[in-house]
């Protein structure tokens, strides 16, 4: 995603300064990259381990992103680079962070005057929500650990705003104070992280509301999803004659690259190798064989590699399922070509993703967990017997692509527009200059809630006043139980014995 943007940047002659685990073969003259690579370890999720924690799932997964975050960001500060960067007498127009689970580089942004423009690889996160100003709507906008949809039961609700507000405390506890240590390490003491967070420029998010929640966004936030899809991509040879001869359908596997398919359990691999080999189309997968434990046995309509170029491949015409984590980013590129998906989530937001695909009706969802030949079976069926999966694809990649300006071009567009018009301050939310009881409203709640009872005194005193200067008009055996609850009696009446006032 990032490197789409780097691309498109130097393209338009800016002169950039990029800090990057992943250097550029040929760089253009105008790009000085800062070469991180090996300063951390490649994250892998290992499929074999098993969490005995009773923490929730959500809890869990935001804990380990905060973990390494944190720890990328303790690593990279300590490199003689960026070190000899923060005290160099260099000037630049514009600082360009990623927003994610860390933001210890923020102070960049104050230590050459320039303002920020955040790039956050997700939809937009409870604390982003947060420092942006933009409304969490919890209601009806499930949080990202949350596999909810957009309608939510009483419960759903419930835990989903739970789990907002667990986050948020989370982050400033696991990640806001940690990073503010290492910030001040590196630049120095300086405005608080907290205080810089709240003047993000603009926010670019790899969202959209045709694939993931609708909601309300402030000018800040701007939603970019799709940012790095690559028609340039080249197909290998070998993987284009085989894709072209393949007449009976195409079943593309792959869990990205951070979840390896090879460290699933031998015993469930058997099972999804037991129904993939009933399967008449042939089935794609992305994984190193070498790998695989030597007692299973693949199906001979199974064809293996070790690296696809993914976007290219799905939007081949012979491929008609994509088996997947649910990943952000391979589900946008699914929903792009218009192919159906079996969700299998694993992680983070890929429940969440599933969740949003199988409401939109291009996607099935089964876990790994729980799943057995059986299931893997049924799901197969109703997918490629169903044809409203392959028909909703084909209107949700309509709907996806239908846009104003590319995402690639709108991420440059907005990132040059805060460069045109200095920071573009005028974009900030006005409630980010309120207090917690301002902006919940709770100061008028109180308010409202004095009013009322104070009015509610001021009339109870005058209509005791009223009834003891006017009770002389009436006789004195009105005040009189068994007269005020005969049939005809009015309603004066019941609250003259209410007030139990004497006759004058």
């Amino acid at each position: 995603m990032y490197g789409r943007l780097i691309d498109a940047l130097s393209r338009r002659n800016h002169t950039l300064t990029i800090l990057t685990h992943f250097t550029m073969k040929n760089p253009p003259p105008n790009v000085e990259e800062i070469n991180l690579a090996g300063t951390i370890p490649e994250i892998t999720n290992n499929l074999t381990k098993q969490h005995t924690s009773l923490k929730p799932d959500f809890m869990r997964n935001l804990d380990q992103i905060m973990k390494e975050c944190v720890h990328a960001c303790d690593v990279v500060s300590q490199n003689p680079a960026v070190k000899a960067l923060v005290n160099s007498s260099k000037t630049y127009d514009l600082i360009i962070l990623e927003v994610f689970g860390s933001e210890c580089f923020l102070p960049f942004g104050n230590r050459f005057k320039a303002p920020v423009v955040g790039l956050l690889s997700s939809v937009p996160l409870p604390w982003v929500n947060e420092q942006l100003g933009n409304p969490e709507g919890t209601a009806y906008i499930p949080a990202y650990m949350m596999g909810y949809g957009q309608r939510m039961k009483l419960w759903e609700r419930f835990v989903n705003t739970v789990a907002v507000i667990f986050a948020k405390i989370s982050y400033k506890i696991k990640s806001q104070i940690p990073s503010q240590v290492i910030a001040d390490r590196l630049f120095g003491s300086g405005p608080k992280l907290e205080t810089l967070a709240q003047n993000y420029s603009v926010v670019l998010a790899n969202s959209h509301f045709s694939i993931n929640e609708v909601r309300p966004l402030v000018p800040a936030l701007v939603e970019v999803g799709g940012l790095h899809l690559d028609n340039s991509q080249i197909m290998p040879k070998a993987l284009k004659r085989f894709l072209d001869s393949s007449y009976e359908g195409v079943i593309y596997w792959s869990f990205g690259s951070m979840s390896r398919i090879e460290t699933i359990s031998s015993e469930k691999l058997a099972q999804i190798f037991t129904a993939l080999s009933e399967l008449s189309q042939t089935v794609l997968v992305r994984l190193d064989r070498k790998l695989l434990s030597s007692n299973l046995t693949v199906p001979d309509n199974v064809y293996t590699m070790k690296w696809i170029p993914q976007y290219k491949t799905l939007c081949h015409p012979n491929v008609q399922l994509f088996i997947s984590h649910g990943g952000l980013l391979g589900t946008q590129e699914a929903v792009a070509c218009g192919v159906p998906m079996l969700i299998v989530p694993l992680y983070a937001d890929q429940a969440l993703n599933g969740h949003a695909m199988s409401d939109r009706g291009v996607a099935r969802i089964i876990s790994l967990r729980y799943s057995s030949t059986a299931s893997w079976k049924e799901a197969f069926y109703d997918l490629f017997t169903n044809v409203r999966y392959k028909e909703n694809a084909l209107k949700l990649k309509d709907i996806f692509l239908d846009r104003p300006m590319s995402p690639l071009d709108t991420g440059v567009y907005w990132i040059e527009y805060v460069l045109r018009h200095k920071g573009a301050g005028h974009m900030r939310s006005p409630a980010l200059d309120l207090s917690y009881s301002q902006y919940l409203l709770l100061d008028f709640l109180a308010f409202s809630i004095i009013s009322i009872c104070l009015v509610i005194y001021l009339l109870h005193k005058l209509f005791r006043y009223l009834c003891t200067r006017c009770i002389w008009r009436f006789p004195k055996a009105i005040v009189s139980e068994k007269i005020l609850f005969r049939r005809n009696s009015n309603l004066f009446h019941y609250f003259l014995w209410i007030y139990k006032l004497k006759t004058n």
